[in-house]
């Protein structure tokens, strides 16, 4: 799949939106950084997809196993 970074702008609220497609788990995290940045996108509003976060599960999950050992 290719990967793609997406800003979306809504003229009526003046809203920017970031968004990474075709990224395994969260490296979308370091794709969109920069443009984040650039456009002043607040981190606090971020919403993942499915795929960060099951990928964000398993690594928790994997950490909670080697803390058990």
């Amino acid at each position: 799949m290719e990967r793609s970074i997406l800003i979306h702008f809504d003229s009526q609220t003046g809203q920017v939106k970031v968004e990474a497609e075709g990224f395994e788990g969260l490296s979308c995290l370091e794709a969109t950084q920069p443009f984040e940045e650039a456009l002043g996108v607040v981190e606090g509003n971020r919403t993942f997809k499915d795929e960060a976060q099951t990928q964000q599960l398993r690594a928790n999950s994997n950490h909670q196993t080697r803390l058990r050992q």
